[in-house]
């Protein structure tokens, strides 16, 4: 019988096939926004680096084999997972530091499984989520709550929902469509495509509005109250909605506006001197913070982090913003480098450090670094991500989920299933 990590080898190798191979290659050129030529992305190329090896020269192998233990420490070690079955063939990813289930998680987990061509997982967690978290009827029926304890039960006195949570969920079933299918379980584009119409079949008449705000075409921070004209910038992924464009079947033209409503947020959300995002932003990009909230949301903290993330991915999968997110992740990352990499928390203008610098922030960053001019630097941020230690303890769950999903991102695993 061939060991656990020969066939984990083999099967990346299987799954890889089916791409351009990895590594540095001439890029084809073509005009960013700006009118300047920039790298074609892979939706074009279809060729997805491995910067450990073309940063690091760390062979496939290596990468193969640390992707493997990855996925034993957050999926299968019972003393590290935070992926957990229940009797009802069912599965949820468990934040270890909230102690609930979150569609942030959940949609997380999907979308690793789909990345890494597990299919049983996958299906264990969609039908977690739509047996507990989806709400079936009333004003907030085909949304989905944002957390609920690993019973299964609901949170909290009102519904709500966490807008990342839907737009990963619909991605990740459109790439199961296209990876496994639609005859097994589930009908994955249906189940995509059913979630894109119901996000956007509100009208506010009993308190709860789309997913996205039909005006400014940027995805809320909450599709109810005061919350439906504000954002969280981490919650602006161009490079998805760039895919729902040409895969949805309902609001086609609304969602070709998406893209760059996104990276004109982001844009604006970055600091001019530092680069670093607010957690919550009104639409212009100016830091918010709602009434009575527990903490303050104009700096630079929990979310934001996951800010540098999306726009790697959008650099290297689309390019159509390029100047623009070099300049961005070159201001944020040149600013943790004059950091030493230290803190974690900001005010947006760089005072008030707090904190440590988090095995998350080194995984975004590390994503952010496919659009940084500066080989170095770039150098730099890859070697901290593949020199990091795996997260354990208590917080092992936000931080772990942005390190493994940026783990995919820069060893070239993370693409775009057609």
């Amino acid at each position: 019988m061939m060991k656990l990590t020969t066939l984990f080898a083999v099967s990346v190798s299987l799954i890889l096939s089916g791409f351009c191979s990895l590594g540095v290659q001439a890029h084809p050129v073509q005009e960013d926004s700006s009118g300047g030529p920039v790298p074609a992305g892979a939706y074009y190329t279809d060729n997805y680096r491995n910067l450990f090896n073309e940063y690091l020269g760390i062979s496939q192998q290596q990468t193969d084999q640390k992707m493997e233990q990855i996925w034993n420490h957050f999926f299968v070690n019972e003393k590290t997972k935070v992926y957990y079955e229940s009797d009802d063939n069912t599965a949820y990813i468990y934040d270890t530091g909230n102690q609930d289930v979150r569609t942030e998680g959940m949609s997380y987990g999907m979308m690793i499984c789909v990345q890494l061509d597990k299919q049983p997982e996958f299906d264990k967690l969609w039908r977690w989520a739509k047996k507990y978290m989806l709400y079936t009827s009333g004003k907030w029926s085909g949304y989905y709550a944002w957390h609920c304890t690993p019973r299964g039960v609901k949170i909290g006195k009102e519904p709500s929902c966490a807008s990342d949570g839907e737009i990963y969920f619909i991605t990740s079933l459109f790439f199961a469509s296209h990876r496994w299918g639609n005859d097994g379980a589930y009908d994955y584009n249906q189940e995509a495509q059913k979630i894109l119409k119901d996000v956007m079949s509100k009208d506010g008449s009993q308190g709860v509005y789309n997913l996205f705000n039909t005006e400014s075409k940027l995805v809320t921070f909450v599709p109810e109250k005061v919350y439906y004209n504000y954002t969280d910038p981490s919650y602006n992924l161009p490079a998805f909605f760039e895919l729902w464009a040409l895969w949805s079947d309902t609001n086609k033209e609304f969602w070709k506006q998406t893209p760059d409503a996104a990276r004109r947020l982001l844009a604006d959300a970055s600091h001019k001197k530092t680069g670093l995002f607010p957690d919550y932003s009104a639409f212009d990009g100016t830091p918010w913070k709602p009434k009575n909230w527990g903490y303050d949301t104009r700096r630079y903290q929990f979310d934001a982090l996951r800010c540098a993330m999306n726009v790697g991915m959008d650099y290297y999968w689309f390019g159509k913003d390029a100047t623009n997110q070099a300049e961005m992740m070159s201001r944020l990352l040149n600013f943790f480098k004059q950091d030493n990499f230290t803190h974690e928390y900001f005010n947006v203008d760089g005072s008030a450090p707090a904190g440590n610098y988090s095995t998350g922030m080194i995984g975004a960053n590390a994503v952010g670094a496919f659009a940084l001019n500066d080989k170095n630097l770039a150098k730099e941020c890859i070697q901290k991500l593949w020199n990091e230690p795996l997260p354990t303890g208590k917080f092992r769950y936000y931080s772990g989920m942005v390190y493994m999903m940026s783990m995919l991102h820069v060893s070239g695993n993370f693409r775009i299933i057609k």
